[in-house]
């Protein structure tokens, strides 16, 4: 179920991206990717973790019958996040109004994003809260499907009646479906959310923040690695690259995809390969699951090198520019492939707080990339900045995950080690 929604849920927004790049011009373009990556970038660092340790912290205490505790846990969580998002929203509202020399659009819509930051910072509580309580459905449709889809008709109604869509009706109709849907999920979850609150200790509100908070690199840098990278690039790429970066930075996660499949539908098995203490028995799982990632990315990279700047100016002509900064990004995707899913396994393996410092240096290395390559290359410059990031990352991950495990999930020590199986004499 999860697969088809996120399928979906992605085609509706390729689709929505390629109405949104003829509806807006290049400039507008690159002002609502900046304000909406910064709304959700901010929505998801204000709820400082929570969404991440929801689900493990209501099943503990739902299994030891402390219902009291799990209200407790839920309303620390509202509390928390509604007042650092309070703050930062206020923050980026007064920021936009007092701004010198910026259009009144721009202050408008970078105003809604700061209004919006608060409730999406809530809404992935919420979330949260469906998974724990199994309701799959009610955690992704809302979200992963509707939203897009919502979204989506309304830019061909503004497409087909030929009506006005600037920026900021654009950007108005894009944070009020994203609260609908916000909205909507609450009052499906409500009924579920733990209502009985008892006074929390201070040891265990302590917990509950020291283990959050180090979870908001991972999911910056594995959710919402496209609003980063965009984020980190809009101060230093006029509006208009920004746009054509966006898209192409969109178009290849879309392309990565395939990849994120891949290790997802692998990592229950290694999960148990793990549980069992036999995780370099996985190594044939491993290695099938890495042909079709490799051969499609591989593949991607050799259609953006003969005809990127083509599926590029499917959204704007100006866009065909950053065909080179396209085909770098996919290339990314292809290095994520032939390293396998080594990120995902230092979760698996309870390296949670190494994950969140490799994502978290990751994070500099991105920031650093661009101040070093954008003034000098431009777009090209931000998606070598992004290659140069995902390689720290990357490799990173592997060394973690050698040292702390034994075990190398890339797909050139996987090939290297059946090699040597075969090679190996029979000693029937």
């Amino acid at each position: 179920m999860l697969l088809a929604i996120r399928l979906a849920g992605a085609g509706a927004g390729f689709l929505g991206q390629l109405l949104l790049a003829r509806l807006l011009a290049p400039d507008a373009l690159g002002i609502f990717f900046a304000a909406t990556s910064l709304a959700a970038v901010l929505g998801l660092v204000t709820s400082l973790g929570y969404p991440d340790i929801v689900p493990r912290f209501l099943s503990r205490y739902r299994e030891r019958r402390r219902d009291a505790w799990a209200g407790a846990f839920v309303h620390r969580a509202f509390m928390d996040a509604l007042a650092v998002s309070l703050a930062t929203g206020a923050a980026i509202v007064a920021a936009a109004a007092l701004w010198p020399d910026v259009a009144a659009g721009t202050r408008i819509v970078y105003g809604l994003a700061g209004v919006a930051i608060p409730l999406l910072a809530l809404f992935g509580i919420n979330n949260g809260v469906a998974i724990a309580r199994r309701a799959f459905a009610v955690a992704y449709v809302p979200e992963s499907l509707m939203r897009p889809i919502l979204f989506l008709a309304i830019l061909v109604g503004f497409h087909v009646a030929d009506a006005p869509a600037g920026l900021v009706i654009v950007s108005a109709a894009f944070f009020g479906v994203t609260i609908l849907m916000g909205g909507l999920q609450f009052a499906l979850i409500r009924s579920r959310i733990p209502h009985r609150v008892a006074p929390a200790p201070g040891r265990l509100v302590a917990r509950w923040r020291s283990e959050g908070i180090p979870l908001i690199a991972v999911a910056l840098y594995t959710n919402l690695f496209a609003d980063l990278a965009i984020i980190l690039a809009s101060p230093l790429l006029p509006p208009a690259e920004l746009a054509a970066f966006g898209v192409a930075l969109k178009l290849a996660l879309l392309v990565g995809f395939c990849v994120q499949v891949a290790h997802q539908v692998i990592l229950p098995d290694l999960a148990e390969a793990h549980a069992r203490r036999a995780l370099a028995g996985a190594r044939d799982k491993l290695r099938s699951a890495s042909i079709f990632p490799i051969a499609f990315t591989l593949a991607a990279v050799l259609a953006s090198v003969i005809g990127g700047e083509h599926a590029l100016a499917l959204f704007h002509p100006e866009f065909a520019a950053a065909k080179w900064a396209l085909t770098i990004l996919i290339a990314c995707q292809l290095l994520r492939a032939i390293a396998g899913p080594s990120a995902l396994l230092l979760t698996t393996i309870g390296a949670q707080k190494t994950n969140a410092v490799v994502c978290l240096a990751s994070t500099t290395v991105l920031a650093l990339g661009n101040i070093a390559f954008i003034p000098a290359f431009g777009m090209i410059g931000a998606a070598a900045a992004v290659l140069m990031a995902w390689m720290f990352w990357l490799a990173a991950s592997a060394i973690v995950l050698v040292r702390r495990s034994g075990i190398r999930c890339d797909t050139l020590a996987l090939v290297r080690r059946a090699a040597n199986r075969r090679t190996e004499p029979s000693t029937g």
